[in-house]
C-alpha cells in the first residue's frame, strides 16, 4: 500500500473510533495550542507528506509506514526514536536497537539519561530499565518489520497523546484544546498540512550572490554523472535570466562581493589573477596577479576585504589539518605579503600594525597573539606567553573542552583587546582581555564569555554560563547583566543587538526575535509569529516562519510584522538592496525590499 495513504487510513481509523485519551508518565499543567506548538508533534488526518515537528513544517512521515490493527495504532521503532529525539532535543539521544540473532527483540536506548525501554515481538510486558510493565497491545511483526504499539511506547518515553478535530498531537506536556484560541488555531495547522503541493526537486542549486539595483546575482549548480558544473547567472525583474561570461578560467566557488563588485580568482594563460567586475558597469578588470597560485600548486583564494580603503585577500593552502593561509595586501597590481598561518583566529589593522591570533585546536595554543608592522614586516609577540586569545574555549558539564576561532578584535587608545585563556589550566574559560602591546601587560574585564562586542566606551558581552548578555567599562568595572534571557542566533547590526529565544534554550528550535538598543537601554520583542531565521541589515529587519503562517516577514518602523511572501522559504539571503530567496514549493529565484 502506498505509504501516504496508509497512514491516512490510520488517521481516518482513529477517527471511527473516537479520540485517543491524553495520558502521560507524569501529571502536568495543560498549556495553551499557541505556546505548546513550538515543542510537539502534530499529524492531520488528511496527510499529505507534511507534519509539524516543535513548530517547523517537516516530511519525515512520507518515508514511514504507519498501521492500524484491531483498533492500535503501529509505527516502526525508527519513527518512534526519531519522534522521541525531535521531542527531547538537549535531553541526550534516543537510539533505536536492533540484531539479528534476537530478531524479535528491540530496544530503545537513551545513553545521556540513561533509560532503556526493551519490547519484543507479540509479548504485552515491556521493561523500563529492566523493570517489567504489563501494557495493552504487543509489538507486532508486520510485512517483516517490528512495529510498536504507539501508545505503551509514546507512555514509556515520558510523552503524551490527543486527538482533536483531525489532528494528532504528541508532545511532553497535554495541550489545553479548549482554550478559546485554539479552535482558529487548529484550523491555520490543518490548512498548512493539507497543503497538497510537494516540495520541488530543484533543477539546480542556486546560491545567492548578491542584489545590484534590480538585478539578482547567482551561481547555478547542475550535477551530471561525472562532473559539478558551475555558472554565473544574472536575472533582472521581469526579465529571464542571462548567463554571465568572466574572463580566463574563473574559480567560481571564490566569488565574494565587496563594494558593488564581484572579485574572483581566474587563471588567464595559466597564470593565476584577481578580478573584480564592476556590477554599475558590467565590465570585469584585473586587480592584480596572484603570484603564489598556479594550477598545480593546491592554493585557492580565501577572502577578499577591504580594511581602511587597502584592499587585503588570503590564499589557502590545502584544509586545517595540514593546510595554512596567508595574508597579503594588494599593492599597484601585485600581492604583499603580510602574515601567515596555520589558520588565522582574528585580525584587526590600526594604524600600520595589524594584530593577529594564529589558531590550530591540535596544538597547545598559547603565545599565539602577534603584531606586524605593516611597513617594515616586523613582527612581534604580544600579550602574555602563556596565554591563547582570540578563541573561544568552552567547558561542557561533563568535562569536555571544546574550541572554536574568534576573530572579534578591537583596539582603541592603543590598547588591544581580545577573548583570551590561560593555556594550562584546564578549568580557564575565554574571558575579555585588555592588552597593552608596549609591554605585554593585560587586565582582565569579564568573568567567562563566548562572544563580545566594544561600543563606545563599553564592552558588551555574552555570558558563558547563563547565555545573558552583559556590559562592563574599558577597565572591567561596573559589570551589569542588560537582558536576562539566554540569546539564541545573536548578531549586532545598525547599532543594536538582534537574537531570539525560546524555553528550549536551543538555537536549532524556532523561538520569539527580540532587540536591545544599547542607546535606549531597553529590550523590544519584534515577532509576532516563531521565528525559524533572521536577517538585520541597511534595509531593515526580516524574518522566516515556517510555522503555521509560514512565509517572509519585515518588521517596520513601528514594529508592525509586514508578511512580504506568503509561502514557505526554502532559502533566504539578505543583500544591501533586500531580501533574495528560493522557495520550497516554486522554481526559480526572487527578490524583496
Amino acid at each position: 500500500m502506498n505509504k501516504s495513504k496508509s497512514i491516512a487510513l490510520l488517521l481516518s481509523a482513529w477517527l471511527a473510533f473516537g479520540s485517543i485519551p491524553a495520558y502521560a508518565a507524569e501529571s502536568t499543567t495543560p498549556e495553551s495550542l499557541s505556546k505548546a506548538f513550538d515543542h510537539i508533534v502534530i499529524i492531520p488526518q488528511n496527510f499529505q507528506g507534511k507534519a509539524y515537528i516543535n513548530g517547523q513544517m517537516a516530511n519525515y512521515f512520507s518515508d514511514y509506514r504507519i498501521v492500524q490493527r484491531e483498533g492500535r495504532v503501529y509505527v516502526p521503532i525508527r519513527l518512534m526514536s526519531t519522534l522521541a529525539n525531535e521531542l527531547d532535543k538537549g535531553q541526550g539521544t534516543w537510539q533505536a536497537i536492533w540484531e539479528p540473532k534476537s530478531p524479535d527483540d528491540v530496544m530503545l536506548v537513551n545513553y545521556e539519561t540513561k533509560k532503556t525501554i526493551k519490547l519484543k515481538v507479540n509479548s504485552t510486558t515491556m521493561r523500563i530499565n529492566n523493570e517489567p510493565r504489563e501494557i495493552d497491545a504487543a509489538p507486532q511483526k508486520i510485512d517483516g518489520q517490528i512495529m510498536l504499539p504507539l501508545k505503551s511506547t509514546a507512555e514509556a518515553l515520558g510523552k503524551n497523546i490527543q486527538w482533536s478535530d483531525g489532528l494528532l498531537l504528541m508532545g511532553s506536556a497535554p495541550v489545553d484544546l479548549q482554550d478559546t484560541q485554539s479552535a482558529a488555531l487548529k484550523d491555520r495547522i490543518k490548512t498548512q498540512l493539507s497543503d497538497p503541493r510537494k516540495p520541488l526537486k530543484m533543477s539546480a542549486d542556486i546560491s545567492p550572490l548578491t542584489r545590484y539595483g534590480n538585478t539578482i546575482y547567482y551561481i547555478k549548480r547542475t550535477y551530471t554523472k561525472n562532473d559539478t558544473i558551475e555558472q554565473i547567472f544574472k536575472k533582472t525583474d521581469g526579465q529571464k535570466e542571462v548567463q554571465i561570461q568572466l574572463p580566463g578560467k574563473p574559480q567560481i566557488t571564490s566569488l565574494q562581493v565587496l563594494n558593488g563588485k564581484l572579485y574572483y580568482a581566474t587563471y588567464i594563460n595559466n597564470q593565476a589573477e584577481l578580478h573584480a567586475l564592476d556590477l554599475k558597469t558590467q565590465k570585469s578588470q584585473k586587480v592584480s596577479s596572484l603570484k603564489p597560485m598556479g594550477p598545480d600548486q593546491g592554493l585557492f583564494l580565501g577572502s577578499v576585504e577591504s580594511i581602511d580603503n587597502d584592499l587585503f585577500v588570503t590564499l589557502n593552502n590545502g584544509e586545517l589539518t595540514l593546510g595554512r593561509v596567508d595574508l597579503y595586501k594588494v599593492e599597484k597590481g601585485v600581492l604583499k605579503p603580510v602574515a601567515g598561518a596555520k589558520s588565522f583566529a582574528g585580525y584587526v589593522k590600526s594604524g600600520d600594525y595589524l594584530y593577529k591570533a594564529n589558531f590550530n585546536f591540535m596544538t597547545d595554543m598559547s603565545g599565539n597573539l602577534a603584531r606586524v608592522n605593516l611597513k617594515t614586516g616586523e613582527q612581534k609577540p604580544i600579550g602574555q606567553p602563556e596565554f591563547a586569545y582570540g578563541v573561544n574555549r568552552m567547558l561542557s558539564p561533563d568535562g569536555g573542552i571544546g574550541y572554536a576561532s574568534n576573530n572579534t578584535m578591537y583596539v582603541k587608545d592603543g590598547y588591544l583587546y581580545t577573548l583570551g585563556y590561560k593555556e594550562a589550566d584546564p578549568n580557564d574559560q575565554s574571558a575579555v582581555y585588555k592588552i597593552n602591546p608596549t609591554d605585554s601587560t593585560q587586565t582582565k574585564l569579564t568573568p567567562p564569555a563566548s562572544h563580545f562586542w566594544m561600543i563606545g566606551s563599553d564592552v558588551y558581552y555574552i555570558d558563558a554560563e547563563s547565555g545573558y548578555l552583559s556590559k562592563t567599562n574599558l577597565n572591567g568595572a561596573t559589570p551589569e547583566t542588560v537582558v536576562s534571557r539566554k540569546m539564541l542566533n545573536f548578531q549586532f547590526a545598525n547599532g543594536s543587538f538582534y537574537y531570539t529565544s525560546n524555553e528550549a534554550g536551543k538555537d536549532s528550535v524556532p523561538g520569539d526575535l527580540y532587540q536591545y538598543d544599547p542607546s535606549a537601554g531597553k529590550e523590544f520583542k519584534r515577532s509576532d509569529k516563531s521565528v525559524t531565521s533572521f536577517y538585520a541589515g541597511k534595509t531593515g529587519l526580516y524574518y522566516v516562519s515556517n510555522g503555521y503562517e509560514p512565509g517572509l516577514y519585515k518588521v517596520d518602523a513601528k514594529g508592525s510584522n509586514v508578511r512580504l511572501v506568503n509561502d514557505r522559504i526554502r532559502d533566504a539571503f539578505l543583500t544591501d538592496e533586500g531580501m533574495i530567496y528560493t522557495l520550497v514549493y516554486k522554481d526559480g529565484i526572487y527578490s524583496v525590499k
